[in-house]
């Protein structure tokens, strides 16, 4: 009978630990603060567009871009309140985050688009809009991260699955 029972429990064990395996407790959701909080920190909102989505299961969730003093420009979640106002998640962490793309120094950011994907399965990455020194425009593609300390930026739940949105940090970089 203990041979049995010892049986039993090892498997039980061995089921609950293949069980647990790749499940992560889902990250806290960072509350939205006022564009103004927001602007007093990371620098005035410069442009918006639409935070890419891998599929159709994502509405492409808006996204702002913030030029702070030193020239990092910050991409964060937009949305609007219940009163229509607009509302920006900029969770505590984001600033010891890394850099997640750059920029050419000297260049404005002018607008932001999402870059074709040729196909209908998802929006395409983020593009800056830019106009160098000598007028002329053009598009470039940055990279974002996911956030991966603390509360995290997350899409609404509908009308598609929940996500995890991602943050931008760009740097002037070397002109291209």
């Amino acid at each position: 009978m203990d041979e049995r029972l010892g049986r039993a429990v090892s498997c039980a064990f061995v089921i609950v630990a293949i069980a647990s395996c790749g499940k992560h407790p889902a990250p806290a959701r960072a509350n939205y603060s006022s564009l103004a909080e927001v602007e007093a920190v990371y620098g005035p909102l410069i442009t918006a567009g639409n935070h890419p989505t891998p599929d159709q299961n994502g509405t492409g969730e808006r996204v702002g871009l913030f030029k702070d003093a030193s020239g990092t420009v910050w991409g964060l979640p937009l949305n609007a309140s219940s009163d229509g106002a607009i509302v920006v998640c900029a969770p505590p962490a984001l600033h010891d985050q890394k850099v997640t793309d750059t920029f050419p120094v000297g260049s404005a950011i002018i607008g932001s688009t999402n870059q074709p994907t040729g196909w209908r399965g998802g929006t395409g990455k983020l593009e800056l809009m830019l106009r160098d020194a000598k007028g002329t425009v053009r598009w470039q593609a940055v990279r974002g991260a996911p956030l991966t300390v603390g509360p995290v930026c997350l899409a609404p739940e509908l009308p598609g699955p929940e996500q995890q949105l991602h943050y931008y940090r760009l740097a002037p970089g070397s002109a291209q």
